[in-house]
């Protein structure tokens, strides 16, 4: 009996470490599994923080568009208008209204709030005191059913001091039914989560499923602690709808919008497979441990000698993980060889099991990659479309840069002409008074005249970005306006191992065109052939005629074409074709987007198109076709010395910058005439008296322009010319008119042969018609 106890404590001894091993290995299995769904509620409740705050940003972004409508911020007629029509196209928002500081709505829609006179809830409140852009709590009013999550923008005080916010409310039940669309359409681990969205109260703005039974509702204490939580974490807890749940969770105060977010699995539906898995492995194991308990206690009186040693050697080999060992029997009919037998036949189906159990570890570890390569490709989507959105909100503070640049290019243009036009006349009067044999010095003058000319291009071209300069065409000889722009081009890509060739046709035809944007065009050809050569190349600029038959984009005619080609890295289609939209860039941040979309926009102002061949690897060829122009270009020179009419003539010169009325001044004192000065329009009304021949007037001034001087002027009975000078005129068509009206029009800056041709053409022209 001592022997068989030995015997059985020796093969138990080989049983228990698989016996343990096997339920160690369950167990593991099990907490794994129960671990990864803790994991799995915390990331999926941090990309529904995602997409709630993609939803708050839109109502960031609606305000700030709403912000810069002046019927809204000066509450006019049309503001209720503009208020409907914008949220038409945004059912996220139940309302969008308008406060003054004493919490009255001044205008919004259709579906704005209402409330008792004098009544005002906490969230106006809130909204009057909001310093910047600010995400409310649940709130109620008559009128909006269901409740809205109030966003506030703060506004500065209009023309007529009349400061408060734009509050847009955010509609909880379109926020409710979000949520199940996310539940529905998303990963299938949602399909029996609950997703819910709180206030920084713990209040509940919406819940998927149930949204109606808890909306407007405050989370039990328990689930309070979580919305002023430090961190992301996950609980589980008791649910607000009594089920125990895993719960996930980003608290309020580590979001971007104030917001509280969950995602709650219900863990019994989550675990139930597991469980059922774990349950079967248990149970076979113990069926295995009992069959081998019995077994035990049947042959163990039976063991003597040699067979003993031998079954208790190969009970430590199986003890030791080697079940591939056997128990080898003389007597295969003998007690001892059928329990040898049985006990060779629980080590074959061990390792059976065993092998099982790989199989089914490989198995959930499959699947546990399959479901995170779901989960992957649902963050991959939500990248992708948050990537897009920054996108679109950087293009359009591109747009709102360009927009103030074009505002501010008009007053500086008018302010730097007026430097040029003191520059030109102070040099002027230099070549006038300097010796003819000082040719140094004539040399210096002459060079600075050719920078204030420069510099007054410059400004032409910053007038037609801003558009506040019509283009002016004329008859122009491309071949010579490229001979003269490739020196800069040369200068542009210095140091890049790119060499410039030009193809210009001997009998080029001239062209109807306004040089300096067609130069402007050319340079930015030329500098996105630089950027696509990176290592060095070639570019070619050529010119041809080219008569074309009608075609859809351009008409049948006459036509100069101006290519410009690159041995660069090229396009490829897909590029290609969206080249000339606006903001469409390949340069990343450095780039605009902007580049060919003002080339297109300049040659099809002309009546011209653009044509572009391209492919990857063979470099890039762009095609400019302008008008032929009938006229003959005008040939560059001196111009014709000017005939003297009157020198003892008397001029009212009038202009509020004293340089510049300075040397206007001298400069028709240097030309004989006699000079009188006004430094304003009242100014100069009241100099009248003083009766002048011609007067010459600045169109830019305080309190009166020159047109209304002008006005005033033949009120008062002057009947004799006038001249208007400007750096800068961004004119109506009714002062266009009145401008038609005057004798004459200066641009800044002018020499002194400038003004003296006007005025002797302006003196015959008197003298003709006093005839």
């Amino acid at each position: 009996m001592r022997f068989s106890t030995r015997l059985l404590l020796v093969v138990l001894t080989c049983l228990m470490p698989v016996i343990v091993l096997e339920a160690w290995s369950e167990y593991t299995h099990w907490a794994e599994r129960r671990a990864q769904l803790g994991d799995l509620s915390v990331q999926q409740a941090q990309l529904l923080n995602g997409d709630i705050g993609s939803i708050t940003d839109g109502g960031r972004t609606l305000l700030g568009a709403v912000a810069l409508l002046d019927d809204v911020r000066d509450v006019t007629a049309g503001c209720d208008d503009k208020l409907n029509a914008m949220l038409r196209s945004l059912p996220m928002f139940a309302f969008v209204a308008r406060l003054d500081d004493h919490g009255e709505i001044r205008c919004g829609s259709a579906s704005s709030p209402l409330w008792a006179a004098g009544a005002q809830p906490r969230w106006m409140r809130e909204a009057l005191e909001a310093k910047e852009f600010t995400i409310g709590r649940f709130s109620t009013a008559p009128g909006v059913n269901g409740g809205f999550l109030p966003m506030v923008l703060p506004l500065a005080a209009n023309h007529a001091g009349d400061p408060g916010a734009l509050v847009a409310g955010l509609d909880l039940a379109w926020l409710a039914e979000h949520l199940a669309q996310l539940r529905e359409t998303g990963s299938r681990f949602l399909t029996d989560s609950a997703l819910t969205v709180a206030d920084r109260d713990g209040v509940v703005l919406a819940r998927s499923p149930q949204h109606a039974d808890f909306v407007g509702r405050q989370f039990p204490p328990n689930a309070l602690e979580l919305v002023k939580a430090a961190g992301p974490g996950v609980q589980r807890l008791r649910s607000i709808d009594g089920k125990y749940r895993v719960v996930g969770f980003v608290p309020a105060g580590r979001t971007a919008t104030g917001l509280f977010v969950s995602v709650g699995f219900y863990e019994p539906a989550m675990m139930a497979e597991i469980n059922r898995t774990a349950l079967r492995g248990a149970a076979l194991i113990a069926f295995v441990a009992i069959i081998a308990f019995v077994l035990t206690l049947f042959v163990a009186r039976r063991f003597i000698g040699r067979p003993t040693r031998e079954l208790v050697a190969a009970a430590r080999r199986w003890r030791e993980g080697d079940l591939a060992t056997q128990v080898h029997s003389d007597d295969q009919a003998s007690e001892f060889g059928q329990i040898a037998a049985a006990f060779n036949d629980m080590a074959s189906t061990l390792a059976r099991r065993e092998e099982e159990l790989r199989e089914h570890a490989d198995e959930l570890e499959a699947r546990v990659a399959e479901r995170t390569q779901e989960l992957l490709v649902t963050n991959n989507r939500l990248q992708v479309e948050i990537t897009e959105r920054q996108n679109t909100e950087a293009a359009l503070v591109q747009a709102q840069k360009l927009q103030a640049v074009g505002q501010l290019a008009g007053g500086i243009a008018h302010d730097f002409n007026n430097l040029l036009a003191t520059i030109q006349g102070n040099l002027d009067l230099l070549a006038q008074t300097a010796p003819p044999e000082q040719e140094r010095q004539h040399r210096w003058i002459d060079r600075a005249t050719g920078a204030v000319h420069r510099g007054s291009q410059l400004s032409g071209r910053l007038l037609a970005f801003s558009r506040r300069q019509r283009l002016s065409v004329d008859t122009t000889d491309v071949n010579k306006l490229i001979s003269d722009l490739v020196p800069l081009l040369r200068t542009s890509t210095h140091g890049q191992r790119i060499s410039i060739e030009t193809s210009l046709s001997r009998d080029l035809w001239p062209a109807m065109i306004e040089p300096s944007q067609v130069e402007a065009a050319i340079l930015n050809l030329a500098l996105n052939a630089r950027d696509a050569m990176p290592d060095g190349g070639l570019l070619t600029i050529s010119t041809t005629n080219q008569p074309l038959q009608e075609k859809d984009e351009i008409a049948a005619g006459h036509y100069v074409a101006i290519t410009v080609a690159d041995t660069g890295m090229g396009m490829d289609e897909h590029v290609a074709r969206r080249a000339f939209e606006p903001f469409f860039t390949t340069k990343g941040p450095s780039g605009t987007g902007l580049g060919l979309s003002q080339v297109q926009r300049m040659v099809r102002e002309v009546k011209g198109a653009v044509r572009l061949s391209s492919s990857p690897g063979e470099g890039t060829s762009v095609t400019l076709l302008l008008p032929r122009a009938t006229a003959i270009p005008r040939p560059e020179g001196a111009p014709a010395e000017p005939r003297r009419m009157r020198t003892d003539s008397k001029v009212l010169v009038v202009d509020d910058d004293p340089d510049v009325l300075q040397v206007s001044a001298e400069m028709l004192r240097q030309l004989g005439y006699c000079v009188a000065t006004a430094a304003g329009g009242y100014e100069a009304l009241e100099a009248l008296v003083v009766q002048p021949a011609v007067v010459l007037l600045d169109y830019a001034m305080p309190a009166m322009t020159g047109l209304q001087v002008a006005a005033a002027m033949r009120e008062r009975g002057f009947t004799g010319p006038i001249i208007l000078a400007t750096g800068y005129a961004d004119l109506s068509e009714t002062e266009q008119r009145e401008l038609a009206a005057l004798q004459g029009m200066l641009n800044k800056p002018y020499s002194i042969r400038d003004l003296e041709a006007l005025l002797v053409q302006v003196e015959a022209t008197t003298l003709q018609a006093a005839d």
